[in-house]
């Protein structure tokens, strides 16, 4: 599989951006409503305050563009008609089910500019959604984990969004839905960063979106001084895990469920910070083997794509796309 990864920002613009990169992914600019929206690296760099709505409905624009833009990358990859699969928190699923196959399905005239990426022509790309499927994200990730890991038993899964930790028990038919876990994801803990340093520094006109990216870093330039702020970052990521995660478990996995399994698979975003992978190891580690599973930020997308390779006889065409909070994700078999 092959995934293309972006930052879910974006940002109205109009103005013509010349040679800002090489790449369509890197520079991807497109027309929607009548307006130009920069997305993903290029509102990221030239935004000037880069965003996107925390848990989109289909019905805001915010998730059209960046579904649009989703499906030009996908569009300049595969042959259309393409069988998509896309998702939302367990919590918001059957609320946007019926509203994002509405969307996504039948034809896209795509229209996007070069301009950015070296070249002088605004085009138009045709894109074709023959199917699409809508599923819980947790249920994506299931599927990548227990694909990609060949496991038959059950097996905890835990997915660490930007807006959402979502986390069940899985066995070889499905999630099991009375161990279903949809929270508040990493979101709590940046939030909680930026209201404590800002008692300290001055973070400017910085929003969230372009906060997250000096949360990751784990500094921050203030007055043109870079600050370190990794004691910040653990302590806000170990009031997440002891106000939202730890008490969402013990209320929901029973001691029954713990006796049917030894593994727990963390994915997500949220799984490449080692404070919270250590607050998950020493909370289960006695009785649990706790793992992060490869490329746990693109394990949504890939079970999503696995899932649109079984509704279709054209695999090649599959594509699992994850409109995330911090990141969209693209997948496609490249085989």
């Amino acid at each position: 599989m092959k995934s293309f990864i972006f930052p879910s920002a974006l940002e109205k613009h109009n103005e013509e951006l010349k040679n800002i990169f090489t790449n369509l992914i890197n520079g991807i600019k497109i027309r929607y409503d009548g307006n130009g929206f920069i997305v993903g690296d290029l509102a990221m760099i030239e935004g000037t305050s880069p965003h996107k709505i925390v848990n989109s409905s289909p019905n805001d624009v915010d998730y059209k563009v960046l579904g649009l833009a989703s499906l030009l990358l996908a569009g300049n990859e595969l042959k259309s008609p393409i069988t998509l699969t896309v998702g939302f928190p367990y919590s918001t699923y059957l609320a946007n089910r019926e509203l994002a196959a509405e969307f996504f399905q039948g034809v896209h005239e795509i229209e996007y500019d070069t301009f950015s990426i070296g070249k002088n022509s605004t085009r138009k790309l045709r894109v074709e959604i023959e199917s699409v499927d809508v599923i819980p994200e947790i249920v994506g990730a299931s599927f990548a984990v227990r694909h990609n890991r060949k496991i038959d038993d059950n097996c905890f899964v835990v997915n660490l969004g930007y807006g959402t930790f979502e986390g069940c028990l899985t066995n070889q038919y499905g999630i099991i839905d009375r161990t279903v876990i949809s929270a508040q994801g990493i979101r709590y803990a940046i939030e909680d960063a930026m209201k404590e340093l800002n008692k300290k520094y001055y973070l400017g006109l910085r929003n969230e979106t372009q906060f997250d990216v000096s949360f990751q870093k784990g500094s921050l330039v203030v007055n043109r001084r870079k600050q370190d702020i990794l004691a910040q970052r653990k302590s806000s990521i170990e009031k997440y895990y002891n106000d939202i995660i730890s008490p969402a478990i013990r209320n929901i996995w029973q001691d029954d469920d713990f006796a049917n399994t030894s593994n727990l698979f963390l994915a997500g975003g949220g799984s490449y910070y080692p404070e919270l992978v250590e607050l998950f190891e020493s909370e289960f580690s006695d009785f649990l083997n706790v793992e992060v599973v490869e490329n746990p930020h693109t394990a949504v997308s890939r079970g999503y794509c696995l899932r649109s390779s079984k509704l279709t006889d054209n695999p090649e065409n599959a594509i699992g796309l994850d409109i995330g909070n911090a990141q969209t994700v693209l997948t496609f078999f490249n085989e």
